[in-house]
């Protein structure tokens, strides 16, 4: 097993035991779904009160789209997506970081005009994906 990626510790220092005990079972419990390992950046949705988005960079650094994050500057989603990574065996850990190389080759497949109206389809039912869109018009 390789050494891990993030530090808790770093963590551990940054909020009360309680909040680090709740991330921890975050990740224990399914709620950490990690998206991507890119270029060193961990990208991850966490389910908590509502889903978060959670980028992080090694040993302990990162933001995450939830309230506690903007307040503390440090949450229990960061902790639950540190030890979902950490907890990584080799096989898991390639499998996260092939996932947007297979989505990237599975949309590269797709025709045009398919790749828009599946955009449309999701800017339709998504309005962060519609504003996203249009700030790029």
């Amino acid at each position: 097993m390789s050494p891990p990626l993030f530090d808790l510790d770093a963590f551990r220092e940054r909020m009360s035991e309680g909040s680090f005990a709740n991330g921890a079972e975050l990740a224990q419990s399914g709620a950490v779904d990690l998206v991507a390992i890119e270029d060193e950046v961990v990208t991850a949705y966490v389910q908590g009160g509502a889903l978060y988005v959670v980028e992080m960079r090694p040993p302990a650094d990162g933001t995450c789209s939830c309230p506690g994050f903007d307040k503390f500057g440090a949450c229990k989603h960061q902790v639950g997506v540190a030890t979902a990574v950490n907890a990584l065996d080799p096989a898991g850990l390639q499998k996260v970081q092939a996932r947007m190389a297979r989505l990237r080759d599975g949309l590269a497949l797709e025709s045009q005009d398919a790749l828009i109206e599946r955009l449309v389809e999701l800017a339709r039912l998504r309005p962060d994906v519609l504003s996203a869109l249009e700030g790029g018009l």
